[in-house]
């Protein structure tokens, strides 16, 4: 697998414990939003069983002009060795890969069930549909345990330009949040999902977030017959 040799141009957290890693983008990098690639630090400053590599998904958009990766702050040797990462340092990067990608020349809506940090491919696809101005429907339903811990929360909730968007914030631990939540509470059900979708049949689901997310979203789809057809998955465990 082709790779490449990048450098960091910053490093900040996005949300509680959770860290955003901008690089550089080679002029021969070319990606579909939604894709993913292994990411790898040159040294591990603290051992890790699973090595320098991880997979992570790509959270800019392919019109952008650099790389953004976020990811949960951990005590695993490779979170450690990204957290001291500092401006100039290398990395290696993946040719990118996947299949949360989007159908193309297909108008029907596209519904995002996203858990915690799993909100990275979303927000490429959004922010790429953005760019391009595309007419399909989109609506996210992003779930978090409080605002504290959501992943680009102001971004989601203030929407995207030139994209019919409707974004569904839904918090499920709010008695120990510090901050006030006018939105959704709880966790994404099928009720939730009734309640804003015009229709439940007719659009494309992408599922993201851990195995037990991803699960549970299957469940609710498959109790409103969805076939697997129209069902794309990215499931990640976020070590």
């Amino acid at each position: 697998m082709k790779t490449f040799s990048v450098k960091v141009l910053e490093t900040f957290e996005v949300a509680e414990q959770t860290l955003v890693l901008k690089l550089e983008k080679p002029n021969d990098f070319v990606f579909t939003a939604g894709e993913y690639c292994v990411l790898t630090v040159p040294k591990l400053v603290v051992e890790d069983a699973k090595g320098p590599n991880r997979c992570m998904s790509i959270a800019s958009a392919p019109s952008d002009d650099h790389l953004l990766f976020a990811m949960r702050i951990s005590e695993t040797g490779y979170k450690q060795t990204v957290v001291g990462l500092k401006t100039g340092d290398g990395m290696i990067v993946g040719a990118p890969i996947g299949h949360f990608t989007l159908f193309p020349n297909d108008a029907r809506p596209v519904v995002f069930l996203t858990g915690g940090i799993g909100i990275t491919p979303a927000r490429s696809i959004l922010r790429q549909a953005s760019h391009e101005g595309d007419r399909r429907e989109f609506f996210l339903f992003y779930s978090n345990y409080r605002p504290e811990d959501t992943a680009f929360l102001s971004e989601m909730t203030d929407g995207f330009p030139n994209i019919r968007l409707k974004s569904v914030l839904t918090m499920t631990n709010m008695e120990t949040s510090r901050q006030s939540w006018d939105g959704e509470r709880g966790f994404i059900t099928a009720d939730m999902l009734v309640k804003y979708l015009p229709d439940v049949h007719t659009p494309l689901y992408y599922l993201v977030g851990t195995p037990g997310f991803t699960k549970a979203m299957e469940s609710i789809l498959a109790g409103f017959g969805i076939e697997k057809e129209n069902i794309k998955q990215d499931p990640f465990v976020g070590l």
